[in-house]
C-alpha cells in the first residue's frame, strides 16, 4: 500500500493495456537510477521519480510529453530508428533537455520488455550514466565543474587517434594532475596503483578493440604521494561527425565512501557474530541486508536471500505476520514495535522470540526501511513464568517466609511469617532474625546450626522462638543459602511451620516449667537462668548489665473494684506494652503476681539506665482499654546495675529490690538506682583507683609474654602481652584479675595506655639487639575502643620508637564487632592503614560470619580456650572449632588455639588443620628476660627435635 502511494505521484499511465509495464515501473522505483518505459511511438508509458527529477519534472511527467520532446532531433531519431527495427536492446548516449532548458548527457540502456515480438512490444530504458555536456575546447573547463566537484565525480573523453585528453577541473583534482598540462592515456594509467593497474589496462584496451564498457575500482597514486579510491567507468564511442573515436567515462573519487564501507564491514563482522537474528528490509519489505544467525534459520544464503520479499524468503509464519502487521506504524508513523512470537524450530520444539521492528532512516530524518531484531527468550520467558508462580506460591503459602541478604538481616518476609510471629514486614526489614530468639537454645545449637548451614546449605529441624507479644513457640524450621552462578552467597532463606505441642509432650511440660501460662512470659525460673548466663565472666566478656524489678502500684485495688478476670487482662496487656517497649535481644518475665523482670546487656552507665527506665514510665502511663474499662495505671522500679565482677545473682535481685523497696517507700510511681553505701570518707572503688594509679606511677606493673608456638615446626612466631600487678597489700594480681579491678576502679585506658607504650618500649630493645621476637599482640579494652583515638596514640607509638608497625598486632573481642560495628570499622580500618595487624579474640562466643570477615582487616583468628580446653570429650566444641579453622582457611586468615594444656589437644588440632597454638603445654607467660633466651634457643631448632626438648629452658 505504502509503495503504491508514493509511486503514483512520479508515474504516468496511458494505456490500460499497458498495465504489466507500469507494474515494472514501480519495481524498478526502488532503483537509485532513472527508469523510463516507452512505446514504439515514443510515449512515456511509465517514468521512475529518479528520472523525472532528471528530466526537471519532480511531480512526473506529464501526460502530453513524450520522450522526442526531451531529445534533440538527432538523437529521437536514433530513438525512433531503434523502437522501428526490432532490436532487443541497445544502449545510447542522449542529449536529455531538462525542464530548465539545461541539457545533460546521460547513457541509457534500452531493453525490450518481450524480446522477439512486434517491434512495438514496449522498451524499457535505465540511465546507466549521467554527465555534463561538453562544450568547451580542448583542457577547458567543462559544463557544472562545480556540481561536479562537490559531488567527487568528473567526465573525461580521449581521442583515440591523437590521444588528447578532454576533462573537467575535477578530473585532474582527483588524479592529482596540474590543470594546464597535456596527460596522455599512458600518464593516467601510470597513476593507476600498481596492484590494479594490469586489471585497468585490460579493461581499456577491450574497450578500444572490442566497444566493451568497463567499470572498476582501484587506487590513484597522486604526485604528491596521497592515496585516493576511485571508481572509473568508460566506453569506445565510434567516430562521429568529426570522424573521431573517443573513449569517454566518468570517474568517481569513493575515497570517503571506501572508508565507510571498511567500517561498515567491521560493523557487519559484529553483527553477524550475533546470536540475534538481524535483518534489514526496504520500504517494499524487501530483504536487503541480514546476518548469519538469519540466514541460517531461513535455510538460504545471502545471494538466494537478499532483494527478495520477506515474504518470499520467509514464508508464511508468525514474523512475516507481525512485520506487516505493524508496516504503518514503523514506516508512516516512525514507532519501533517490540512484540513476542511463537516459533516452531526444527526439533518440532515450540520457541518463543522478542521481535524487534527499529523504523531506519536516512541523513535527511526519512524512514527508508526497517531494522529487524529476532532474540530467542525461550528460557527468559520460562524464568518469568516461574518467578511469577514462585511469588504467588510465596504470598499465598501458610508458612512463614523470610530471606535475608549475606550479612544476616532481613530483606522480605510473606503475609505468613507476620501472622505467626506478630511482627509486621516494616517491623523487621532491615534487621537480623535474632529479634526472634527465645534464649532456650545454647550457643553450640546455633554454632552447629551455623557449621551445616555452611558446609552443606541447608538446615532442617525444630526450634523454639519467640513471638512479637513475647510468647514461646516450637517451629519447624528450613535455612537454605542460595549462591550466585560464582558460588558466592547472596542471600539465606527460612521457612518454617509453627509445631503444635502435644500436652503430655516433654517440650510441652518444659514450656509450663519456664513460662508464665497467663501472659506467656518468661517466669522466675527461665528469668533466674538467663541472668546467671548473662553474669557469668567467662561466656560473656564481663559485658555490663541491668536488672529492673517492676510493680504495678496499688493493683490489689484493680482487682477489688474491677474483678480477677480485669486483673488478669491488664496484667497481659502490660506485659504486651513492656515488649513492645523493649528491644528483642532484652528479656522480659512475670516473676510473682503484679511484678515483672527486665534484663539489659550492655548497659553502661546510670544515664543509660535512667533513659531506659522514664521511657518504660511514659509508655505506661498512657490509658489501657481493657474489656471496655479504661484503666490507668503507675508503676515502681528499681534498678541494680553490674559489672559482672561476680557471678552472685541474689546479691543482684537483693540490690534491685532494696532500690523497688525505697521507691515505694517514697510515694510510689518512680525508679531508682541502687547504689553502695558510703565507708568512711572514700568508697572502696575509689581506694582501687587510689591504689592503681599509685601502682602506675612507682612501677608495680611488669610486662609478661605468652608464646605463641608453631604447631608442626616448635618456633615462636610471636607472643601475647600480659601483665602482672605485684601490689603490696593484694600481693600479686594476675592479668585476668586485674583487668576486672581496672575496669571496676574506671582505670582501663590508663592501665591500656601504659600497656601500649611499654610494649613499643620493649620491641624497640629487642630491635637494636637483633633479637628475633617475631609479632607481638595486645589485647584491647572496650573501653580503648570507644573511649579515646587509639590510632592516633599508636601511630605517635610507632613513630617516636622507629618501630616496623608489621611487627605490632592488636587483638580485639570478637563481641565488640556487633556491639561497636562503627566504631569498630573505623579503628580497624585506621590499623590497617598504619600496617599494624588485627586479631579476633576469643572467637566463638558470638555470632561471627564469614561475610563480617571479608569486610574487615582481620590477619588472625584465636579461638576461646572453651573450646579448646572441652575438645577432646565434648564433640559439640570440636565441631565448633573444626568450623572456625575452616573459615579462617576459607579466608586466607590464620588461626591460633588458646589454653592448649596437653598432647591430645595439640595432636587434634594438627589433624584438624590449625597450626598454632599457645597455653601451659608450651610456656607460661614469661617475663622479657626469660622470654628472650627462650625465644634464642627455639630460633633455629633441629629439624627432628621434638618440640618438649627445644623448651628445656623453661
Amino acid at each position: 500500500m505504502h509503495r503504491d502511494h508514493e509511486t503514483t505521484e512520479h508515474t504516468t499511465r496511458v494505456d490500460p493495456a499497458l498495465q504489466n509495464a507500469v507494474d515494472l515501473g514501480r519495481l524498478l522505483d526502488a532503483l537509485p537510477c532513472g527508469v523510463v518505459v516507452l512505446d514504439a511511438d515514443q510515449r512515456v508509458v511509465a517514468a521512475t521519480r529518479v528520472f523525472s527529477n532528471l528530466a526537471g519534472y519532480p511531480q512526473g511527467l506529464t501526460s502530453d510529453l513524450a520522450f522526442r520532446d526531451l531529445l534533440d532531433d538527432e538523437d529521437a531519431s536514433r530513438v525512433g530508428d531503434f523502437l522501428t527495427t526490432g532490436e532487443a536492446e541497445t544502449t545510447r548516449t542522449l542529449r536529455l533537455r531538462t525542464r530548465a532548458d539545461r541539457p545533460v548527457s546521460i547513457v541509457i540502456h534500452f531493453s525490450r520488455l518481450a524480446p522477439g515480438e512486434t517491434p512495438a512490444a514496449p522498451v524499457i530504458g535505465i540511465v546507466i550514466e549521467q554527465r555534463a555536456v561538453a562544450n568547451t575546447p580542448v583542457h577547458s573547463e567543462l559544463a557544472g565543474d562545480e556540481a561536479q566537484a562537490f559531488a567527487g565525480v568528473a567526465n573525461w573523453e580521449i581521442d583515440i587517434a591523437t590521444g588528447r585528453t578532454l576533462a573537467s577541473r575535477t578530473w585532474y583534482d582527483i588524479w592529482g594532475f596540474k590543470p594546464d598540462t597535456d596527460v596522455s592515456l599512458e600518464a593516467v594509467l601510470l597513476q593507476i596503483h600498481p596492484d590494479d593497474r594490469y586489471l585497468a589496462t585490460v579493461a581499456v584496451q577491450q574497450a578500444i578493440e572490442a566497444a566493451v564498457p568497463f567499470r572498476f575500482r582501484h587506487r590513484i597514486c597522486r604526485p604528491d604521494g596521497t592515496l585516493r579510491w576511485a571508481e572509473s567507468a568508460g566506453r569506445l564511442e565510434l567516430a562521429g561527425s568529426d570522424g573521431a573515436s573517443k573513449l569517454s567515462g566518468v570517474v568517481l573519487d569513493i575515497t570517503q565512501r571506501r572508508a565507510a564501507e571498511e567500517a561498515l564491514a567491521c560493523y557487519y563482522d559484529i553483527v553477524s557474530a550475533s546470536p540475534d537474528r538481524i535483518a534489514f528490509l526496504d520500504r517494499g519489505c524487501c530483504l536487503l541486508a541480514a546476518n548469519a544467525a538469519f540466514l541460517t534459520s531461513i535455510k538460504r544464503t545471502q545471494d538466494d536471500a537478499v532483494g527478495r520479499p520477506l515474504q518470499e524468503v520467509e514464508g508464511q509464519g508468525p514474523l512475516c505476520e507481525l512485520v506487516y502487521r505493524n508496516l504503518g506504524r514503523c514506516l508512516d508513523g516512525g514507532h519501533p514495535v517490540v512484540d513476542d512470537i511463537r516459533e516452531t524450530g526444527p526439533d518440532g520444539r515450540v520457541h518463543e522470540s522478542e521481535v524487534r521492528l527499529f523504523p531506519h532512516r536516512d541523513d535527511e530524518d526519512k524512514v527508508t526501511g526497517i531494522v529487524v531484531n529476532i532474540r530467542d527468550v525461550t528460557s527468559v520467558r520460562d524464568s518469568e513464568r516461574r518467578l511469577l508462580q514462585s511469588a504467588v506460591v510465596y504470598a499465598a503459602t501458610s508458612d512463614g517466609v523470610l530471606m535475608t541478604d549475606a550479612d544476616g538481616r532481613i530483606v522480605a518476609v510473606n503475609a505468613a511469617f507476620s501472622r505467626i510471629t506478630g511482627y509486621a514486614e516494616a517491623e523487621v526489614l532491615g534487621r537480623k532474625p535474632s529479634l526472634l530468639n527465645s534464649h532456650w537454645h545454647t550457643k553450640s545449637f546455633f554454632t552447629r546450626m551455623w557449621r551445616r548451614l555452611i558446609k552443606q546449605g541447608v538446615w532442617e529441624g525444630e526450634i523454639w522462638n519467640r513471638r512479637k507479644d513475647g510468647e514461646i513457640y516450637l517451629q519447624r524450621l528450613h535455612l537454605r543459602r542460595i549462591l550466585d552462578g560464582r558460588g558466592k552467597v547472596t542471600n539465606f532463606v527460612g521457612v518454617f511451620a509453627e509445631r503444635p505441642v502435644s500436652a503430655n509432650g516433654p517440650k510441652h511440660i518444659e514450656y509450663l516449667a519456664h513460662y508464665d501460662p497467663l501472659t506467656k512470659l518468661p517466669n522466675r525460673v527461665l528469668f533466674d537462668s538467663r541472668l546467671a548466663y548473662a553474669m557469668d565472666p567467662a561466656r560473656r566478656n564481663r559485658t555490663p548489665i541491668a536488672l529492673f524489678l517492676l510493680d504495678l502500684d496499688r493493683f490489689a485495688n484493680i482487682n477489688a473494684s474491677l474483678g480477677h478476670q480485669i486483673g488478669d487482662e491488664l496484667l497481659r496487656t502490660v506485659g504486651l506494652r513492656l515488649r513492645e517497649t523493649i528491644r528483642p535481644a532484652d528479656t522480659l518475665a512475670r516473676l510473682i503476681g503484679d511484678q515483672f523482670g527486665l534484663l539489659f546487656e550492655g548497659i553502661q552507665t546510670p544515664t543509660e539506665a535512667q533513659e531506659i527506665a522514664r521511657r518504660l514510665r511514659s509508655a505506661l502511663r498512657a490509658p489501657m482499654t481493657v474489656r471496655g474499662h479504661q484503666v490507668f495505671v503507675t508503676m515502681s522500679m528499681g534498678i541494680a546495675l553490674e559489672a559482672c565482677a561476680s557471678s552472685d545473682t541474689e546479691v543482684m535481685f537483693a540490690h534491685a529490690a532494696t532500690a523497688l523497696a525505697n521507691v515505694k517507700q517514697d510515694g510510689r510511681d518512680g525508679f531508682r538506682i541502687y547504689s553502695e553505701p558510703p565507708v568512711g570518707t572514700s568508697t572502696a572503688r575509689q581506694r582501687l583507683t587510689e591504689m592503681l594509679q599509685a601502682g602506675l606511677e612507682t612501677g608495680e606493673f611488669e610486662l609478661l609474654f605468652q608464646p605463641r608456638v608453631h604447631l608442626e615446626t616448635g618456633r615462636w612466631p610471636g607472643a601475647e602481652i600480659r601483665v602482672r600487678w605485684h601490689q603490696p597489700e593484694l600481693g600479686p594480681v594476675v592479668h585476668e584479675r586485674l583487668l576486672a579491678l581496672a575496669e571496676s576502679g574506671g582505670m582501663t585506658v590508663e592501665l591500656g595506655q601504659w600497656i601500649l607504650a611499654e610494649t613499643c618500649l620493649q620491641l624497640r630493645d629487642w630491635n637494636l639487639r637483633g633479637v628475633p621476637v617475631g609479632t607481638l599482640a595486645v589485647s584491647i579494652s572496650e573501653t580503648q575502643l570507644t573511649r579515646f583515638d587509639l590510632v592516633a596514640l599508636l601511630e605517635r607509638l610507632l613513630r617516636t620508637n622507629e618501630l616496623d608497625p608489621a611487627r605490632l598486632e592488636l587483638s580485639f573481642a570478637e563481641s565488640l564487632l556487633f556491639k561497636h560495628p562503627e566504631q569498630a570499622r573505623e579503628v580497624l580500618d585506621g590499623l590497617h592503614r598504619l600496617g599494624v595487624g588485627v586479631a579476633l579474640n576469643e572467637v566463638g562466643t558470638s555470632w561471627l560470619a564469614p561475610q563480617v570477615l571479608r569486610r574487615l582487616p582481620i590477619r588472625r583468628l584465636e579461638i576461646h580456650r572453651s573450646f579448646v580446653d572441652a575438645m577432646p570429650n565434648s564433640p559439640d566444641d570440636l565441631a565448633v572449632v573444626q568450623a572456625l579453622i575452616a573459615m579462617a582457611q576459607a579466608l586466607d586468615i590464620d588461626a591460633t588455639a588458646d589454653g592448649v594444656r596437653d598432647d591430645r589437644q595439640r595432636f587434634i588440632l594438627l589433624n584438624i588443620g590449625c597450626l598454632e597454638a599457645q597455653g601451659d603445654l608450651f610456656a607460661p607467660p614469661l617475663r622479657a628476660p626469660h622470654y628472650e633466651r627462650c625465644l634464642l634457643q627455639v630460633s633455629e631448632p633441629p629439624s627432628d627435635a621434638p618440640i618438649e626438648s627445644r623448651l628445656s629452658l623453661l
